[in-house]
């Protein structure tokens, strides 16, 4: 294997920047997710009601 194909660690800063950034965007996913059945609920329009027929 060749030096030059080992990646080198970023320095603190870097690291920190991306990782805030990473975990914007899974949080970003994360609500995305979470809200999609409250908005699909209220875009069908059904009535809540639950009727029983004999």
């Amino acid at each position: 294997m060749f030096l030059g194909q080992i990646p080198r660690r970023p320095d603190k800063a870097t690291a920190y920047k991306q990782l805030k950034t990473h975990l914007m965007i899974m949080g970003v996913w994360v609500s995305i997710i979470r809200i999609t059945p409250y908005v699909l609920h209220y875009l069908t329009n059904e009535p809540e009601q639950l009727k029983l027929e004999f």
